[in-house]
């Protein structure tokens, strides 16, 4: 699953950045970074069911992030098979 580690990792970097740091943002980046980070463990485990009710209840830049890297990794049919979201 590397998009979705590497949104992770984007995330986690922004955090980190200095215009995040200043315009008081990083905490969002490294919440967001959580909140995919939390979903990639719950796919690795098969936890679907856990895993869409978890992406279900983000805020919809970061769920829609993590929806476009999923159907990057896995294909959109997993997507709407398993999070009931679909990417074109």
């Amino acid at each position: 699953m590397k998009n979705l580690k590497n949104l992770i990792k984007s995330y986690k970097n922004e955090a980190q950045s200095d215009w995040a740091i200043k315009e008081d943002m990083a905490d969002m980046y490294a919440q967001d970074a959580n909140d995919a980070e939390v979903i990639y463990n719950f796919i690795a485990q098969r936890m679907y069911p856990t895993a869409a009710s978890y992406l279900n209840s983000r805020d919809t830049v970061v769920r829609e992030a993590i929806c476009m890297a999923i159907a990057e990794d896995k294909g959109n049919d997993f997507l709407v098979e398993n999070f009931g979201w679909s990417v074109n």
